[in-house]
């Protein structure tokens, strides 16, 4: 059998990593998904159409103890029903998610309050790309998040959060 690149190894390791995409946008959402899989990532993308459905899903998995989380969240800013920064203070709010990486695409200066009330750091807040590039780089981000999840090792060596930081062009500049 060839030998698997690093992302596909560590993916065996236990299970394949789940990815959640809140966005309701199918292109952005087949973008990542292409770009995930041109990377060689192993993964499981589940893209949710609408903030009210994702909302339900993660009360689902908040609720059953034999299906653990997803091992990273990806979020959009703006959804039908319940947007994305609803959807942040939910997860951020609940106990089951404290150690999975969540990002949501705004500039951190948006979202200050949620920020302020310390259930999120800046690091969750990244840029929407615009380009292939982009999403070829959220795509690493999302699976360096996930796996360190998956294998419980610390995302940064900076500090405890479960985030990679994000760099180029998903940072915002003026966060």
């Amino acid at each position: 059998m060839p030998k698997a690149n690093d992302s596909m190894t560590n993916a065996t390791k236990t299970h394949i990593p789940t990815i959640v995409y809140v966005e309701d946008n199918a292109g952005d959402a087949a973008l990542l998904d292409e770009a995930l899989r041109e990377s060689g990532h192993v993964m499981q993308l589940l893209v949710i159409e609408d903030g009210a459905k994702a909302l339900h899903y993660f009360e689902v998995k908040e609720n059953a103890r034999d299906l653990p989380p997803p091992h990273c969240i990806l979020l959009d800013t703006h959804l039908p029903k319940v947007t994305g920064g609803q959807l942040l203070r939910f997860l951020r709010g609940s106990r089951v998610y404290d150690d999975t990486p969540i990002y949501i695409f705004s500039p951190a200066k948006d979202y200050a309050d949620v920020i302020a009330s310390c259930l999120v750091s800046s690091e969750s807040f990244i840029l929407k790309p615009t380009a292939w590039s982009g999403f070829l780089e959220l795509a690493h981000l999302l699976m360096k998040s996930a796996i360190a999840n998956q294998d419980d090792l610390p995302a940064s060596t900076t500090d405890t959060l479960p985030e990679v930081h994000a760099e180029g062009l998903l940072r915002d500049p003026h966060s």
